[in-house]
């Protein structure tokens, strides 16, 4: 056994010895085991194992104690791994020595079986060198012989850099073309949809026209004709002169102390109130009487069937009552005239009615077609009378709408509630308003969570004629805006965002400035004075009403910019943007948060609280009248003949003169005139009486006047002695 063992281990060593040689080794297949005593040659065992995987990944060792060892000499492999051993791990302690030691005594003493490796096999590239494609050629980009034609989708207007970004060009090459073609435009501008075209058509690209979304939604919506609906109670506006007894009026007819809760007696925003009287179910819309809400008003005037003028008695027609009566006519809505305070000693219905027919409004009486009552909002006199007409008017209208359809409303209110979020009074005209209907409001949407009616109560559904409070909406719409019903959700998001994108557009478009070389000549140097104001508000429709008369202030010296208006308090958000854009902040029936007070204290900024309107257009205009440089009137006071000129080293040219109109002062401005030509201007330096100063030289008297730098003062010249006055200017 032991002479079959050597011969094996020898034919080993030399299997190892020509494998070692070789470049590319071949290893026999059959499996051999060799009885060896392994030496110490390694201090870290697993090391030594995991170098040894790759050269005899397949191999087992046994060793065998009582065995005598067959000497061989070491293999290339183990030297290679001490090599690496040596150069990888760092030399141990004698203490971590003495345990692996240990370890590798537990693993002598047995049989080691090596398995030779497969040979690997040599992928060579039997494809012939003519058939091999060159990789350059895969990987060239060819260029285009002829320009790219692009469909280029074009809206109603659609800014340059879009533009630019939609044909695949750069905004600059854009910018050159389009002034070889006469157009003067910067990146940020818009264009409209026919210049948009005919510079598509320049650049080589074909337009197309981009359908109107929001047309398709208005138009795929179907609500039945009003005549096939059923009846509806009348949608009733009351319109007059601020204190002429509007509030007072609905007031009474509702049974409540409404009027006692506004501030300075003025309605702030509009109510609609559904009254059920015994002449019938009707819905009143009470709009602020003032000039400032005249576009509130305008918008009442549309959704309303009924006009309800009221005039008081003793005031008769006034400035807002023109304004009412003017929105009545243009959108062809009935009127009936309410003639109030006929219960005052004052009182003159007449008067009343021969103002009101220089408009066109002709009482019954007098042979016209316009329903006249005379009533008293404090004793209740003629109410009755009045709902009487408005049943009656109501009836001729024939006033229907169907119950089934989408519905359609109109928002009559809008604000934001820190519990409730964004909520809206919507005015219902056709269809039925439902809870978790999908809705589109302008350029909010949403799902409706809750409705409440005008008594705080939550209902599930509205039927036309109805107002309720909605809440769900994703913002605060704008008053005036259209509520429609819309199945799809998807379909309600889509047109929302266009709607906001298109009014995002249009807002840039009305700030956009026309540039020109005249407008940076150092001549036309705006110094134009500027207020920057932030305005917060309760609701929706007091924001539009303030904004709209602010804005409505011109003038050339100083002006308003309007940098946000918004509903709600004033938070932290809203004093940052006054700080960066050093506005003042305005707020109307709302306060500022904690937090927001800190930063205003800190940084000492210009905070106003309002309640009433009146209140807040004259502080804004005094402020802006206090920006204004006063007028500069010019008073002749005095004028003085020359008769010689006498001549001082000290003191100059010095003109011997008599006074002959007014007064001639010291420290005046002058005017030296020669043939009743000016030659001069400057100011009088030293006035003098013989040899004395004096302040003051009146007429018939002779007097030396000396001229601040000026010695070309000849006999016969008239000196004119003036006085600036300045006169405040007020907007």
């Amino acid at each position: 056994m032991a002479e079959k063992d050597s011969k094996k281990s020898l034919s080993l060593k030399r299997h190892k010895s020509t494998t070692s040689k070789q470049t590319k080794p071949s290893v026999a297949s059959k499996n051999v085991t060799v009885k060896v005593k392994r030496k110490r040659i390694f201090t870290n065992t697993k090391s030594v194992e995991s170098s040894l995987k790759p050269n005899i990944s397949k191999t087992e060792i046994i060793t065998n104690k009582t065995e005598k060892p067959v000497k061989t000499t070491k293999p290339n492999t183990a030297t290679t791994v001490k090599n690496d051993i040596k150069n990888d791990i760092a030399r141990p302690r004698k203490k971590e020595k003495i345990d692996k030691d240990s370890k590798i005594e537990s693993f002598e003493n047995k049989e080691l079986h090596l398995k030779a490796p497969k040979p690997k096999k040599v992928v060579t590239d039997t494809k012939p060198i003519e058939d091999k494609v060159d990789p350059s050629s895969i990987h060239q980009f060819e260029r285009p012989t002829e320009p790219v034609k692009r469909e280029i989708e074009v809206s109603d207007s659609i800014t340059v850099g879009d533009l630019a970004q939609k044909m695949a060009v750069k905004s600059s090459d854009l910018i050159k073309i389009m002034m070889k073609m006469g157009v003067m435009a910067t990146i940020n501008q818009s264009l409209d949809q026919e210049t948009a075209i005919l510079i598509i058509e320049e650049m080589g690209h074909i337009s197309v026209i981009k359908d109107d979304d929001m047309r398709d939604i208005e138009k795929s919506i179907q609500i039945n004709d009003s005549s096939d609906g059923e009846p509806r109670p009348p949608i009733v506006t009351i319109m007059g002169h601020v204190d002429h007894g509007k509030t007072s009026l609905l007031d009474y007819i509702r049974k409540t102390k409404v009027a006692s809760t506004e501030a300075g007696g003025i309605t702030q925003h509009i109510g609609a109130y559904r009254v059920k009287t015994s002449h019938g179910e009707i819905t009143f819309l009470d709009t602020p009487g003032h000039a400032a809400f005249s576009a509130m008003r305008a918008r009442g005037s549309l959704i309303t069937d009924i006009i309800v003028l009221i005039v008081s008695a003793d005031d008769g027609m006034m400035p807002q009552t023109e304004e009412a009566i003017e929105h009545a006519q243009s959108a062809k809505v009935p009127i009936i005239v309410a003639i109030n305070k006929i219960d005052k000693e004052n009182a003159d219905p007449e008067k009343v009615q021969n103002q009101l027919s220089k408009k066109n409004i002709i009482s019954e009486d007098w042979g016209g077609d316009t329903i006249f009552v005379k009533i008293s909002a404090a004793t209740g006199e003629g109410i009755d009378t009045l709902l009487e007409s408005i049943s009656l008017q109501s009836e001729i209208l024939e006033l229907k709408a169907t119950k089934s359809a989408p519905a359609i409303g109109s928002i009559i209110e809008s604000s934001l509630d820190k519990g409730l979020g964004s909520i809206a009074t919507i005015l219902i005209q056709k269809g039925t308003l439902k809870k978790k209907d999908y809705v589109l409001v302008g350029k909010e949407f949403g799902r409706i969570r809750a409705m409440y009616n005008e008594y705080n109560k939550e209902v599930d559904l509205a039927e036309p004629g109805h107002p309720v409070v909605i809440t769900g909406l994703s913002g605060t719409p704008d008053v005036g805006d259209q509520l429609m019903v819309i199945e799809d959700e998807k379909r309600v998001k889509e047109i929302a965002s266009a709607r906001e994108s298109k009014q995002k557009e249009i807002e840039m478009q009305s700030k956009q400035k026309n540039f020109s070389l005249e407008t940076f000549s150092p001549d036309n140097k705006n110094n134009k004075k500027v207020i920057n104001l932030l305005i917060k508000s309760d609701v929706q429709g007091s924001a539009e009403a303030i904004t709209q008369t602010l804005q409505n202030i011109k003038n050339d010296d100083v002006g308003l910019e309007i940098i946000y208006s918004g509903v709600g308090g004033i938070n932290e958000s809203d004093v940052n943007l006054a700080m960066s854009s050093e506005s003042t902040i305005v707020g109307f029936n709302v306060r500022a948060d904690s937090k927001a007070k800190k930063i205003i204290e800190t940084n000492q900024i210009n905070l106003q609280y309002f309640s009433v309107i009146y209140d807040l257009i004259d502080h804004i205009k005094q402020k802006l009248s206090g920006l204004l440089e006063p007028d500069i009137k010019e008073e002749i006071i005095g004028v003085a003949e020359v008769k010689d000129v006498f001549r001082s080293s000290k003191l100059g040219a010095i003109a011997g003169s008599i006074v002959t109109e007014g007064i001639v002062q010291k420290s005046q401005p002058i005017r030296v005139l020669r043939d009743n030509i000016v030659i001069y201007e400057g100011e009088l330096e030293s006035l003098r009486r013989f040899k004395d100063d004096v302040a003051e030289v009146k007429s018939g008297t002779e007097c030396g006047i000396g001229v601040k730098d000026y010695n070309d003062i000849k006999s016969g010249d008239q000196i004119e002695v003036f006085k600036k006055i300045e006169i405040k200017r007020t907007i």
